[in-house]
């Protein structure tokens, strides 16, 4: 927990310190520029007044444009008054200055937000203040200082907030003074205890696993950052901006970066909720049995939440799907498990934030030489040491989350569903490095070549779509290695600080240019041993006997009918299976390519990584378990698709190739047929494979006991027979 947040704070403020160096004023930008002309003529000038030999004296007359000739130590001051005489005063270097105040804004600006969190929410809702003892009927206030008590929490005060319907709680507060809120609908739920009880438990779950001090401050730091976006958003178009274009552009990718940071939150967000779930459910020592009638309760009350809400969730909300939470309820391990967008967001925010640094590393190194912390002949294009710290959290985070989701699938006795797990990850990592390696806004650092020649694969091949690939892979695989290894051997708690330190040194093999030298090749030995060695751990291990973890039954919110059959026969489906068909085979042809061929631009990797994830995506609604599974799906897939031709047009655009509106719109065309051709092609797959299923509405939905199986819903052969899966269901 604690290292996924600093990461979040690592990428905050590598972005911070990005925006100020290149927000300079024009008066600065004219000075620097005038001095930067004046003074080669100059000192050129007053090495002629210098006693010289004749031929260097010629030599000087005839090539102006060369470089001045240094200056002998013992001519210095001479040559400093010159300067000052004949040239204008350059501007005082006041980079420091700016990354100062630019740290600070964020610094101070996030502690300020942080500190004024409660009393925001409290204004901002009209809150009540709840006291005990007070006489109110039914005493809520009594009720949740009861709890918390015995939970073990300290909470100061407790709020109803009258505007407030619903059967909800809320923590809320920040250090040492933490808060629940009440919603006014809580009174109802007084009346059955067992259901009061798990609600306010779940919010002290948050506040004793310090959640809320996580949160608070990793989300009142954003804020801080957004602020500090938008005052560099309006100094680049006021004009005062010395290079108010490029500034402008930065914050896009910024602010680009700032929403990936908010869903990587969210996502994060959604983990915790499983955990403060788990703690709602926990059993006292004296009172074993009262952990069962919670876990019951709790699956009540998330039955009576899927009648108003929908089952399926969205990836990045702060909540996660009901499904996914009664899953958890009966399997607590899936409440660690690291999912493939908790991945592809991971790598991402982490090689776009390295773009930004890097591309800045040359601004940063010269202030460092300014301030006496760095040498001359230390100086080079690009300072990579400067990736690793975003590198080793990324890494914390990836190594921990991997051994959890090994936990989760069955551990070591679970091969199969195990290697569909990783390679998900894999594929999601794989998504992430891509786009944050196609990212890079800065002047300086454009090309990415200095980045291809420091990651680990370079010496192996120059392909960028082959060598992140291969980074995706072979780091998921070790990790996963690693872990179930661990898994084997070690306890919970001591395994997941051993997957995050293992997880570090796999990312800082990454960029071996980063390390201090001499000491790459000892960090890839001990990486590639370390892996080799658990793999035969693993391979000896995997045969033991014991006991399997049991499935995760989930009940889907829908049945599985026929509702998504296509509405075309004949001609007109075979139309669309040959369009789909088609576009299946050239993304095929494209990911051939990628892995041989490094794309000129990063829109072209944009563009083809896009298409390949549509048609993976659509072959995965295809094979959706029931009608949501599929929409859900199916809407990612015509995301990629739409993504993929924006950036297409963009590249053509950049090369002329689109003169005017009309070939954008032929091209805009082609895509949305693409994707009416793949709808109809995919549904008539998913109907094919539930051609025996049956349309019925289902059942109400009912809590289940930890131990129940899914039931067959008829004989063999007949309508109704097939056994129900989820996504959030393991074997």
């Amino acid at each position: 927990m604690f290292v996924r947040a600093l990461l979040f704070c690592v990428a905050l403020v590598a972005a911070a310190a990005t925006i100020a160096f290149p927000a300079t004023t024009s008066q600065e930008d004219d000075a620097s520029n005038a001095y930067s002309m004046c003074w080669p003529g100059a000192v050129r000038q007053f090495q002629l007044t210098l006693p010289m030999l004749p031929v260097k004296r010629e030599i000087l007359l005839q090539a102006p444009v060369w470089p001045p000739q240094p200056v002998a130590e013992k001519d210095g001051p001479a040559l400093k008054r010159y300067l000052e005489e004949h040239c204008p005063k350059p501007p005082v270097p006041r980079g420091v200055l700016r990354v100062g105040l630019a740290l600070g804004i964020l610094g101070v600006g996030g502690f300020v937000l942080y500190w004024l969190s409660p009393y925001w929410q409290v204004l901002r809702h009209g809150l009540l203040r709840l006291r005990p003892g007070s006489g109110d009927q039914p005493d809520l206030a009594d009720a949740v200082f009861r709890l918390a008590n015995d939970a073990g929490v300290t909470v100061h005060g407790v709020w109803l907030n009258p505007d407030d319907y619903a059967s909800n709680a809320v923590a809320f507060g920040h250090w040492r003074r933490r808060h629940i809120e009440l919603a006014s609908g809580m009174a109802k739920r007084f009346d059955d205890p067992g259901t009061f009880e798990v609600i306010v438990r779940h919010e002290l779950g948050h506040i004793r696993h310090r959640d809320l001090d996580t949160t608070q401050g990793v989300t009142a730091l954003w804020r801080a950052f957004i602020v500090l976006l938008a005052v560099a958003f309006c100094f680049a178009v006021s004009g005062d901006a010395g290079d108010g274009t490029y500034l402008l552009r930065l914050s896009f990718y910024l602010a680009l970066l700032a929403c990936l940071l908010y869903a990587a939150r969210n996502v994060f967000l959604q983990s915790r909720e499983l955990h403060a779930d788990a703690f709602a459910v926990r059993g006292d020592a004296p009172l074993g049995g009262r952990g069962e009638e919670r876990r019951r309760s709790l699956d009540t009350f998330f039955v009576d939440l899927a009648s108003g809400r929908d089952g399926n969730g969205l990836p990045f909300g702060t909540h996660p799907a009901l499904q996914r939470r009664r899953a958890a309820l009966r399997h607590p391990a899936l409440a660690g498990e690291l999912r493939p967008w908790e991945a592809a967001l991971t790598g991402c925010v982490a090689l776009l934030a390295v773009n930004l640094l890097l591309g800045d590393s040359f601004d940063i190194m010269l202030t460092g030489l300014r301030l006496g912390l760095l040498e001359a002949d230390t100086l080079r294009p690009v300072y990579t040491w400067l990736a690793l710290p975003l590198l080793l959290p990324a890494g914390a985070v990836l190594g921990s989350g991997i051994r959890h989701t090994v936990a989760a699938y069955g551990g070591a006795r679970e091969g199969r569903a195990v290697m569909r797990g990783l390679t998900l990850l894999a594929l999601g990592l794989y998504a992430g490095l891509c786009a944050g390696c196609a990212l890079h806004p800065s002047q300086t650092y454009g090309d990415r070549s200095v980045q291809l020649r420091s990651m680990w694969w370079s010496p192996v091949t120059d392909s960028l779509g082959l060598g992140l690939a291969l980074t995706a892979a072979l780091s998921v695989l070790a990790l996963a290695l690693f872990a179930l290894a661990c898994d084997a051997v070690c306890g919970p708690r001591v395994a997941s600080w051993w997957a995050g330190a293992y997880g570090v040194l796999v990312t800082a093999a990454w960029f071996p240019t980063a390390l201090p030298g001499g000491s790459t090749l000892y960090v890839r030995g001990v990486v590639i041993g370390v892996a080799l060695f658990c793999g035969v751990l693993w391979a000896l291990s995997r045969h033991r006997t014991g006991n399997t973890p049991a499935p995760v039954p989930l009940v889907p919110w829908e049945p599985v009918t026929r509702t998504e059959a296509p509405s075309v026969t004949g001609l007109r489906l075979l139309l669309a299976h040959a369009v789909t068909a088609a576009a299946a085979a050239g993304a095929f042809l494209v990911a051939a390519r990628l892995l041989v061929e490094t794309p000129d631009t990063p829109l072209v990797l944009v563009t083809a990584s896009c298409l390949v994830c549509y048609v993976a995506v659509l072959v995965g609604a295809a094979a959706a378990p029931h009608d949501a599974e599929f929409r859900r799906r199916f809407r990612y897939a015509v995301v990629c698709l739409a993504v993929s031709t924006g950036t297409a047009l963009l590249k053509a655009s950049e090369d002329g190739a689109l003169p005017g509106v009309e070939p954008g719109l032929l091209l805009g065309a082609v895509a949305a047929g693409v994707a009416l051709a793949g709808r109809i092609s995919a549904s008539a797959i998913y109907t094919f494979r539930h051609r025996h299923s049956t349309g019925t509405a289902p059942p109400a939905a009912a809590p289940s006991d930890a131990t129940a199986q899914p039931h067959s819903a008829g004989p063999r052969g007949k309508p109704g027979h097939r056994r129900q899966r989820t996504p959030g269901q393991h074997r």
